[in-house]
């Protein structure tokens, strides 16, 4: 069953392998998977958030993590997930667009807190459970496989980041695996350091 939106780990190859120098780049959503995440300062709140894993021109896969989702599925203005929704739709989504943004997560999932409690669990093999995102649609239009521009950093153990607003619309004429230009840098999550590597600690895991 699909969950409206309201107003106000994995079994996939992808290993973060795309590795570029900070700018704006161009992606296609792949697929989304949610885990359970926890309060940076507090590990006892926990809470659903989402792993977009965008894919290239080339076929690389950006793994966009710690993408909290909003409690009770809220279209809240100032969160990440509302970034990357609006980055698909191509604009700025209000409280008048929520009716429109609808989420399928499979049969047993049919609210928020069925989704908090599926992604509490463990596996039998002692591993956290994920769920893999089914449909994400707005106005009936899926927007898994739409594109939009990340604008991404590196952080200080060399991965690429994308920050809270990081994600917009696909502008008119835009070219593939396009940077910003050096005016942009201020966009950037985390300051160019160190050099990159790829994260291969994905889970191969799932619920």
């Amino acid at each position: 069953m699909a969950i409206q939106m309201q107003s106000d780990r994995p079994a996939s190859t992808d290993t973060n392998r795309f590795e570029g120098d900070p700018g704006t780049y161009k992606f296609k959503l792949a697929e989304i998977v949610i885990d359970q995440g926890s309060d940076f300062e507090d590990k006892t709140k926990t809470f659903p958030q989402a792993r977009f894993v965008w894919e290239d021109e080339d076929g690389d896969r950006f793994s966009d993590s710690f993408v909290k989702i909003p409690l009770g599925f809220r279209l809240n203005s100032k969160a990440k997930f509302t970034n990357r929704l609006s980055a698909l739709v191509g604009r700025p989504l209000t409280d008048e667009d929520a009716h429109l943004l609808s989420i399928d997560l499979g049969p047993d999932i049919n609210s928020y807190d069925d989704l908090a409690d599926a992604v509490a669990e463990v596996t039998d093999s002692g591993r956290p459970a994920f769920v893999r995102v089914v449909a994400l649609d707005f106005d009936g239009q899926s927007l898994i496989g739409r594109e939009a521009m990340l604008t991404l950093g590196v952080n200080a153990k060399g991965y690429n980041t994308c920050g809270a607003s990081g994600a917009a619309p696909i502008p008119t004429g835009a070219g593939k695996k396009k940077k910003a230009p050096a005016g942009d840098s201020e966009q950037l999550l985390d300051p160019p350091p160190a050099p990159r590597k790829n994260n291969t600690t994905d889970p191969a895991f799932g619920y």
